[in-house]
């Protein structure tokens, strides 16, 4: 029967070993017939480590999400007036240095109210009374990429000034070549840390890591970072501070036990 040694949180098992620890996980595998036995077995000893590495940097791009709404006493009316205000926005926003290519559709749509009730009576005399509320509204919803973080602020004045009913959420992220440069950076922190766990674990049983056996990266994760616009009126600018984008990286390695 295997002996069971207990150090910490680490467990070591005559035929499997497994090692929890820090933020990633350590599993050891002897095969029988490699520790004490009588026998000269030529079974491979391996430690399997996953770590993950991170790394945050400001942003060097934004996503801004803006919206113009219609509403009329038909579909055609409603797409009419979407399509003329659509017109409005982009070519303020081309005209504010946007590329035609970074502003895209995120949601178009036109519905029927189901919540139609009675206008408050206008003041004019010869009106008849008051009227319902317009039978359809629409909403043609915009994703604009800004290629200068900095610039998100003067983005949304822009949107707003040139009749944009609601800014959602801003996002603030990286570009593709520098989330490459900042997933190699959380790589090398990964594997760096892998090996760490690994020569400390060999010790612990009295072992060396050898060569490395094999290696799997997991997909990195980008965590960007978000911003609102609460009050834009009141002719001030937009002025938006938002945190750093964090890239993540996992790295599980496998190294021969010596």
């Amino acid at each position: 029967m295997g002996r069971l040694i207990s150090f910490g949180d680490i467990y070591l098992g005559m035929k499997r070993r497994q090692f929890l620890g820090g933020t990633g996980a350590v599993a050891a595998t002897v095969f029988a017939g490699c520790l004490g036995g009588t026998g000269g077995g030529s079974d491979q000893r391996t430690i399997t480590v996953s770590k993950s590495g991170e790394v945050t940097a400001e942003p060097d791009m934004a996503v801004v999400s803006a919206a113009i709404e219609a509403t009329g006493p038909d579909q055609t009316t409603v797409r009419d007036e979407l399509s003329r205000r659509a017109e409005r926005l982009t070519e303020a926003l081309q005209a504010a240095g946007v590329d035609e290519a970074a502003i895209t559709t995120d949601r178009f749509d036109i519905r029927q109210r189901t919540d139609r009730r009675p206008v408050e009576p206008t003041a004019d005399p010869e009106g008849d009374g008051g009227t319902e509320e317009p039978a359809y509204v629409g909403t043609h919803a915009f994703r604009i990429e800004v290629d200068d973080a900095d610039a998100a602020g003067d983005i949304v004045d822009t949107a707003l000034e040139a009749g944009a009913d609601d800014i959602g959420r801003i996002g603030y992220t990286l570009s593709e070549e520098r989330q490459a440069e900042l997933r190699e950076e959380a790589l090398q922190s990964a594997l760096a840390a892998a090996r760490t766990e690994a020569e400390f674990v060999a010790g612990e049983v009295e072992a060396s890591v050898g060569d490395v056996v094999t290696v799997d990266t997991d997909q990195d994760r980008v965590s960007p970072a978000y911003a609102t616009v609460e009050d834009a009126s009141g002719g001030r600018s937009t002025e938006l501070r938002p945190d750093d984008v964090t890239v993540r990286a996992t790295a599980t390695v496998s190294y021969r036990l010596d």
